[in-house]
């Protein structure tokens, strides 16, 4: 008789992967749910305009922040290969922090002009110096746990920051307090407050050792985080292009935009669950083993994605205007062509996360989401004066699409055609580091 485990295990390569990525599922889509809750909250309490003028600052506000973003990825995966040595996981941590702490620093640097541009007041700037704060602390956090394969705790936090977020503009608003402004810094400064409730839960893997602080090695990892802060500029104007060009050009239907494009943000929970739950076990790979496990991933991620991709095309229209009200009844025409867009760009997320950061090599990353932004950007230009919002999801979809195309088709070449790429460790990180701690 043959044991139930050992035929699940013969039925699942990855056990333990799966069972890790259904804790970041749970807990991520309980943050997400959270976090959607604030916008539905913020869109009926304030105007569409209003709801709008916050969907324009946050995309924005994603192009100056991505430097602080980015900072931090690829550093649970040095710091999960290195669980046993205490001082190299010290200096991993020293100066690492002292990246974010630079990328953080020229982030506010470059806030200023950006706001300025775009025309937003005195405090709005201030909202956006509270998310790009608050976008620092929750990456950074979150990156650490994930590295101690906590993944309840990189759910946890994300999860407790978009309830507090939530609580507070619901109080605000009882106290007639409604501004967009107001919603936004609420919005950023939940993350510091969830840090304060997280941390003596579950403490933080990183270590701050001022005699560590290494410039050579900060400048290593500089550059290993060069690609992933090149692919957060590309990602954050592909992702925010096509609402910003809505802003530009039929700025009285932002706010329908912004909702159907947070209504199918659900689509790639799956998949980042999925991802974050990769780089750590991807990182442990050896190279034969690369070809089936990424089929594997990818046959998961589809299979937790279609059905779900299905059920909101059929009832994404009603949901529009039962969840956001009336007043936002222009988004249901979009939904379906931004579904496309979000199951594409969600099987790009797990091929993204296996090379990028489980194999260590981020450089398809960059090169395939600046075509996801010339589509997006190109088109968008051609489209959304002559079709409107429509002429937006268009856009988007088409550089999900060109996005997906470019890292399957290097995907195929490098593991299925017989191609003979590096795939281990990132050597110039790791021998900084193993020589400082043996110093």
């Amino acid at each position: 008789m043959i044991h139930p485990l050992r035929g699940l295990r013969q039925l699942v390569p990855d056990v333990t992967l799966l069972r890790s990525s259904a804790v970041v599922l749970a807990g991520d889509s309980l943050a997400r749910l959270l976090g959607f809750l604030f916008a539905v909250a913020a869109a009926r309490l304030l105007t569409p305009a209003g709801y709008g003028h916050i969907a324009y600052a946050l995309a924005l506000a994603a192009i100056v922040s991505v430097l602080t973003v980015n900072a931090p990825f690829g550093l649970s995966r040095f710091l999960a290969r290195h669980q046993e040595n205490e001082r190299t996981l010290a200096i991993y941590s020293t100066n690492w922090l002292v990246v974010i702490a630079l990328m953080l620093a020229a982030s506010l640097i470059l806030l200023i002009p950006v706001a300025l541009v775009a025309g937003l007041d005195g405090t709005m700037l201030i909202a956006l110096v509270a998310n790009l704060l608050g976008t620092a602390v929750l990456q950074t956090y979150r990156e650490s746990q994930k590295a101690l394969g906590r993944f309840w705790a990189t759910s946890a936090f994300w999860a407790l920051a978009n309830l507090l977020e939530v609580l507070a503009i619901l109080l605000a608003a009882a106290l007639g307090w409604r501004s967009p402004a107001l919603f936004l810094t609420i919005y950023g400064v939940s993350s510091i407050g969830a840090l304060a409730i997280m941390q003596p839960l579950a403490p933080s893997a990183l270590r701050f050792v001022r005699a560590l602080v290494n410039r050579r090695q900060v400048m290593t990892i500089a550059r290993f985080t060069a690609p992933l802060i090149v692919q957060g500029v590309l990602y954050n104007i592909w992702s925010g292009a096509d609402l910003i060009l809505v802003q530009h050009f039929r700025h009285v239907m932002v706010g329908n935009y912004a909702a159907a494009k947070t209504l199918v943000l659900v689509l790639i929970v799956p998949s980042m669950a999925i991802s974050t739950a990769l780089a750590p076990r991807m990182a442990r790979l050896s190279e034969h083993q690369v070809r089936s496990y990424l089929v594997y991933v990818v046959g998961l991620t589809g299979a937790a994605t279609l059905p779900l991709a299905v059920a909101m095309a059929v009832l994404g229209t009603p949901l529009i205007t039962l969840i956001f009200g009336s007043r936002y009844a222009l988004a249901a025409a979009i939904i379906p062509i931004l579904i496309l867009g979000q199951v594409l760009y969600g099987l790009y997320l797990v091929l993204a996360g296996s090379w990028a950061w489980g194999l260590g090599r981020p450089l398809i990353d960059p090169v395939a989401t600046a075509a996801a932004m010339a589509a997006t950007v190109g088109l968008g230009l051609l489209l959304v004066p002559w079709a409107g919002l429509e002429g937006a999801a268009l856009a988007y979809t088409a550089g999900a699409a060109a996005q997906f195309t470019v890292i399957a088709g290097f995907t195929g070449w490098a593991i299925f055609a017989g191609a003979k790429p590096r795939l281990g460790p990132a050597r110039d990180v790791v021998f900084d580091a193993e020589r400082l701690a043996q110093a």
